[in-house]
């Protein structure tokens, strides 16, 4: 792909991902504006153009694609994922693709695979890794501050809502790739492939323990990576409270932080006794960092993004944990049952 010297943006999808967490910082970015937006409703398309002051607004992807655009931002449910981006794989159009980056690893492969093949671009949405706090983090592993990092513990905790699984493409399969955990799991198992390595070794449960809604809601996996780190992580989707935990013991300390919330680091040196608290708040448009290190690869400029490339391993680490409870993800899975209530 020839470097381009200014992007001018695309969006398919304009909801609440895009409107707090990403969608400003295209436009806030040297050499980058947001040229069109393309929503199922031609007025809701409208209004999110008018928001990002773009120029043009489309119903159809196909129209977006045959604008001006240079570079396509997919934030629609991973369920469209597959055909959007194979779309714009044939309009020649380079992606930054939100996570999950589909249904499952097939379809994540195979996004992959068709943009390798025509020598173009497609970027992941696994944007924690390029956060402040997270960087950070992974300075500290490798000045090991905590000595060699030895074993992960981690747990996540989320309230399950009767009227979210209700009113939401966030519990059908068809729409979401699955339930509360495959929406979660991507950050989580991205930022243990970017402190600890590539999981090699894996072994995990998912169960539903009764809730109306018949989707995977507690999921348990311990894990290898190939720098020998052992781990073990813990999902529980219908709890009372939201919180999350990860753990790293040392051979020279612990260190503690939360990887979906924004809680204080922790570290604490045995040898010593003492604790250092850090605190590095998140930027306002959370996104924002990882956006910019896309555009600034875009233009040539450095940047070091999330490739697609890079998010392949932790959707297959995903697969292997829920193919047994869904009996094969690419063959029934979409005939799970899908809406509830």
């Amino acid at each position: 792909m020839n470097t381009l010297s200014s992007i001018k943006w695309g969006f398919l999808g304009c909801g609440k991902v895009v409107e707090q967490k990403s969608g400003s910082a295209f436009s806030q970015i040297s050499g980058s504006s947001v040229h069109a937006v393309m929503r199922r409703s031609l007025s809701a398309a409208r209004d999110c153009a008018l928001k990002f002051s773009a120029p043009c607004w489309f119903d159809r992807v196909d129209d977006l694609l045959a604008s001006d655009v240079d570079a396509v931002y997919i934030a629609t449910p991973p369920g469209l994922h597959y055909e959007q981006a194979m779309q714009c794989c044939a309009a020649g159009k380079p992606i930054y693709i939100e996570k999950p980056l589909a249904r499952n690893y097939t379809e994540a492969k195979a996004i992959v695979n068709a943009f390798v093949q025509k020598n173009l671009p497609v970027y992941a949405g696994h944007y924690r890794r390029a956060l402040p706090r997270f960087l950070k983090i992974r300075r500290l592993l490798a000045q090991e501050r905590i000595g060699r990092p030895c074993a992960v513990n981690f747990y996540l905790n989320r309230i399950f809502s009767r009227r979210e699984a209700q009113q939401t493409w966030l519990y059908n399969p068809a729409l979401s790739g699955g339930g509360k955990f495959y929406d979660i799991a991507p950050h989580t198992v991205d930022i243990i492939h970017y402190l600890f390595g590539t999981i090699r070794e894996i072994n995990g449960y998912a169960v539903n323990s009764g809730t109306e809604c018949p989707l995977e809601d507690h999921v348990v996996f311990s894990f290898r990576t190939d720098t020998d780190i052992i781990g073990c992580a813990a999902f529980n989707c219908i709890s009372d409270r939201k919180d999350d935990r990860m753990i790293v013991t040392g051979t020279k300390g612990t260190l503690e932080f939360s990887i979906h919330g924004r809680h204080d680091i922790i570290i604490h040196e045995y040898r010593t006794g003492e604790t250092e608290v850090l605190e590095i708040p998140d930027p306002k448009i959370v996104e924002g960092p990882m956006i910019e290190a896309v555009i600034r690869h875009l233009l040539g400029h450095g940047g070091e993004p999330c490739m697609g490339q890079d998010a392949l391993p932790t959707y297959q680490v995903i697969d292997s944990i829920l193919t047994g409870f869904y009996h094969g993800r690419e063959n029934g899975f979409w005939n799970h049952p899908q809406r509830w209530g």
